[in-house]
């Protein structure tokens, strides 16, 4: 059976109830509606009791755990000071978290047995929501991926937060070559799935671009552990720079080994391949440094969050406020962030329908379509959603590791952007 979680692990007594809600489709029948009082209602929605049901399909075990826990942490703490400030206008947003594993099969399954009862979906991971991409679709049941696939923008019930992987990509080469002035050359190593593809669309967009020599694509399989191979072939290719697009359980082994082989390149971490627990042991600073914490030191990442305690970030402080609060044991961390920015777009969303006075299926979803700019407080890069779709963002947050500042991130281009970006075409 698998694991069934109504609240993140440790967070009981919260003020959410996370219990089954009722909705407004009498039959229980998923995408059915209703009206209740002067609002149009469908599942997960009860307007008598003012609550409305979050789906939370994420990844508290297996790979992608160190990423999924604080993403699940961030949105319990969003949910919770809202409902804290009064909701939405009254209404109260109850989150179902749903542990999947990062694994597809027990992300359909976690799907199936929610989509009936909730009003919108968080779904952590690219291959996991590419699994259930079909099944939301035919429900026109508005989604939030924790991920950043190209493709999101092109599916008009996806609402994704944060630049592509391929644009992000795209706009950090552009970045390390300056513009191509800079002769380099790259290689990548990447995670042999959708997650990976996006980033290696990216790098063949910009080596196209900017003329950078190609130092060789080397693949892995998600949960390899050895990458000799891969790190021996991009050495003796003499790769200036390398671009990682891998999950942080393998990004330390990918550094680890290179350091050992005496291969120092300048590595271009794409967003999720960095976590805080890669420079300490826990992810906090004055904690016990990582063996792979020097070697670290001034890589590019293309963070999808702010640094932790940003100044430049105006919704900094409201975030530091209600993690002390709801979630006071979560340590600086970008997933937190994220997952706070994704709430920030759930409530907008929901808002705009509330305001419509449409909180059907097709209700939520329309507000989405016309939700037009949503500013997140520079804790993500603002995110645009029309109904003409395309990526919400081609600005990319470009910091660079620096271990002796919180969350171990210092901005060095908050919104770079590039002509190679632009050019890139998203399409299914």
């Amino acid at each position: 059976m698998r694991p069934s979680i109504l609240a993140v692990a440790a967070a009981a007594a919260t003020s959410l109830a996370l219990g089954a809600c009722g909705t407004g489709d009498a039959g229980g029948t998923s995408g059915g509606s209703a009206v209740q009082g002067s609002i149009k209602t469908g599942p997960g929605v009860d307007a008598g009791a003012k609550t409305i049901r979050v789906g939370d399909l994420n990844a508290l075990s297996g790979p992608a755990a160190a990423l999924g826990k604080p993403v699940a942490a961030g949105h319990q703490a969003y949910f919770e000071a809202l409902n804290a400030r009064g909701g939405i206008d009254g209404w109260t947003i109850e989150l179902a978290v749903e542990d999947t594993g990062y694994q597809p099969q027990q992300h359909v399954q976690a799907y199936n047995a929610l989509k009936s009862d909730i009003a919108i979906l968080n779904s952590f991971g690219s291959p996991t929501t590419k699994a259930i991409q079909p099944l939301f679709g035919r429900e026109k049941l508005v989604t939030i991926p924790a991920s950043f696939d190209s493709i999101w923008g092109t599916d008009p019930a996806v609402a994704p937060v944060g630049t592509p992987y391929n644009i992000d990509i795209a706009n950090a080469l552009d970045y390390a070559t300056g513009g191509g002035a800079k002769k380099l050359s790259v290689g990548i190593i990447y995670q042999n799935d959708e997650y990976g593809a996006d980033g290696l669309r990216g790098f063949e967009a910009a080596k196209q671009s900017l003329g950078f020599t190609d130092a060789g694509h080397q693949s892995y399989k998600p949960g390899d552990t050895d990458f000799t191979a891969q790190v021996q072939k991009l050495k003796a290719a003499g790769a200036d720079a390398v671009v990682v697009t891998a999950l942080p359980s393998a990004t330390g082994p990918i550094v680890g080994t290179a350091a050992t082989l005496g291969f120092t390149p300048q590595w271009i971490l794409q967003g999720p391949s960095y976590i805080e627990q890669l420079i300490t042991e826990d992810g906090t600073a004055g904690a016990k440094p990582t063996p792979v914490a020097a070697a670290l030191k001034g890589a590019i990442v293309t963070s999808f969050s702010a640094p932790w305690g940003a100044d430049e970030a105006p919704g900094m402080q409201q975030l530091l406020a209600d993690q002390k609060q709801y979630a006071p044991d979560q340590t600086p961390s970008i997933y937190f962030a994220l997952a706070y920015s994704q709430g920030i777009v759930v409530e907008q969303i929901l808002r705009k329908a509330i305001d419509s006075g449409d909180l059907s299926r097709e209700g939520i979803l329309a507000a989405k379509e016309h939700l037009g700019e949503v500013d997140l407080g520079g804790i993500t890069p603002a995110v645009t959603y029309t109904p003409e779709g395309g990526p919400p963002s081609r600005n990319t947050l470009i910091t660079e590791i620096d271990p002796t500042v919180p969350g171990f991130l210092k901005i060095v281009e908050p919104a770079h952007n590039s002509d190679t970006a632009d050019a890139i075409e998203i399409s299914q």
